[in-house]
């Protein structure tokens, strides 16, 4: 190899400069700065912050922020929904909750913890993410259609022969062009022997184009005139087309159901009540959701907790298990909650009522949702009150203690523990009264909207199709042999793989040392 001077007469005609490292000659760098694209040092500001927007670690460092965010929604307490329009209401409530937390609460409060959908922090890093999605979607979709626009180089005949066909790719391209032995027919048939061991597509064509001023110098050198136009071989090879088209799904699938987390914590609504004990109700006018906690009794000593949902004339029965009712685009989503007791006479005579309270039942459900939760009950008609604590016990799990005093006596005359539906006859001044505990739980009620949830299926549809496109990378290797004296080629390579690339020069070597020991061996 030598330099791009003209050859002294009678002397061998110079092979084209052997270019290793992506560039070529000062007079092109021009068109490859062009073709290196994103990977090209960057000549100012814009540069620099068009590749920090198709960094794809920029999208998983922002992703990964935003999901650690998104688990304070999971694993700690949220703000119920129909407490947001209670200003009041809703700091009662977050300081309460924060204070449960210690010195950590005002912090967690202050990064919006307790209430990430709605957090300042959650949504910038929410938007920032969606925004780079959707410039990962522009930049893997411009490298596919860039990236099918290849074969476009078999044909362009713009440039002089030896010199690299134009190609335009998102990435780095590396370019060798340098001489072989043997005609451009065989060099072409060799590299393309070649590229079938990787190449799922080939593509060869014959093109003619001007001569450059490299070959006319060296074929005047050496006393041959050639014509103005020369026949050149192109060969194409190509990887990875199919994966290349499928890589902008991903961001894309991610982008729409980033959009949509985004629409339901803008438009979204969600009703949160306490946990309902037996005969409570609870109703939100914003959802326009009502919901009541009832006891069904479909047989004589059977009780059936059932939960009565309500939206307009709709109505829906739950029993007491985790599930779910839609009312159009409402979703009430139910579950067994705290441990609860429900107390009542056997022959239903109204005798029990809270304390407090005008008038007597047949039967009274208490809710206790924290360990050592306690409730009290009476019996009017007898004077006798009645101290219900919850006990857990990692042994026998949850039990209710019941303490029964009579009028103004401080001291209970009675005490006994509910681990299971049992009738206890409770002492009075004028006959026992046989009542009927039966431990069952509270319901845990959460109502809420999602606008357009169903998109989550198409957007992991999306997610999935487009991961399945980076199991390999899209390469391509591009050849071109034109004729130099004497019986000789120039050859141009390229490819966005230095490997592939290394192997074409490693197989023309080959064919040079080949020829040289023919040579020596007929000499």
């Amino acid at each position: 190899m030598s330099d791009l001077s003209a050859p002294a007469p009678n002397q061998e005609a110079p092979a084209p400069p052997d270019i290793s490292s992506g560039r070529l000659p000062q007079r092109s760098d021009q068109t490859i700065a062009s073709m290196e694209g994103a990977h090209r040092l960057a000549a100012g500001w814009p540069d620099v912050l068009w590749q920090a927007l198709i960094d794809p670690r920029a999208l998983a460092a922002f992703g990964a922020l935003l999901t650690a965010f998104a688990l304070f929604g999971v694993l700690l307490p949220q703000l119920p929904g129909q407490l947001r329009n209670e200003a009041l209401a809703a700091d009662r409530w977050l300081t309460a909750t924060a204070e449960g937390y210690g010195a950590l609460g005002g912090l967690l409060r202050g990064l919006g913890a307790f209430d990430v959908l709605r957090s300042p922090v959650f949504r910038f890093l929410l938007w920032a993410t969606l925004f780079l999605s959707f410039m990962q979607v522009a930049h893997l979709a411009s490298t596919a259609f860039l990236f099918h626009r290849l074969s476009n180089a078999l044909e362009d005949v713009g440039r002089p022969c030896g010199e690299a066909a134009p190609v335009v790719l998102s990435e780095r391209i590396f370019r060798w062009r340098g001489t072989a032995s043997a005609p451009t027919l065989a060099i072409a048939t060799l590299c393309e022997a070649q590229m079938q061991q990787w190449a799922e597509r080939i593509e060869r064509r014959t093109v003619r184009t001007s001569l450059s001023a490299l070959q006319a110098e060296a074929f005047a050198s050496g006393g041959v005139e050639p014509s103005q136009e020369v026949q050149e071989e192109r060969v194409l090879g190509v990887r990875g087309q199919l994966e290349s088209a499928l890589r902008p799904l991903l961001p894309a699938g991610m982008a729409l159901a980033l959009a949509l987390v985004g629409w339901h914590s803008v438009a979204g609504s969600s009703f949160l009540p306490p946990a309902l004990s037996p005969g409570e109700r609870a109703s939100d006018a914003t959802l326009g959701v009502t919901v009541e906690y009832r006891l069904l009794y479909p047989e004589s000593g059977v009780v059936a907790p059932v939960l009565q949902v309500s939206k307009g004339e709709t109505q829906r029965t739950l029993p007491l298990a985790p599930g779910e009712v839609r009312f159009n685009d409402v979703i009430v989503n139910v579950r067994p909650g705290a441990p609860a007791l429900l107390v009542r006479t056997l022959d239903e005579a109204p005798l029990l009522a809270r304390p407090g309270q005008a008038f007597g039942v047949n039967e009274v459900g208490l809710g206790f949702p924290h360990p050592g939760g306690e409730q009290a009950l009476v019996a009017p008609r007898y004077g006798v009150g009645m101290r219900i604590v919850r006990q857990d016990s990692g042994a026998t799990g949850v039990e209710f203690l019941v303490e029964v005093f009579q009028g103004e006596d401080e001291t209970p005359t009675q005490r006994f523990t509910v681990a299971e539906s049992r009738v206890v006859a409770i002492e009075t001044t004028e006959r026992p009264v046989p009542l009927a505990f039966v431990p069952i739980a509270m319901f845990q009620v959460h109502a809420y909207t999602a606008p357009h949830l169903w998109l989550l299926l198409p957007a992991l549809l999306l997610m999935l199709a487009g991961a399945y496109g980076f199991r390999r990378s899209a390469a391509f290797a591009l050849v071109q042999a034109g004729p130099w004296p004497v019986e000789r080629s120039v050859v141009v390579l390229q490819s966005n793989r230095l490997a592939l690339l290394a192997a074409l020069r490693e197989r023309l070597d080959q064919k040079d040392g080949a020829g040289k020991e023919g040579e020596s061996g007929r000499r």
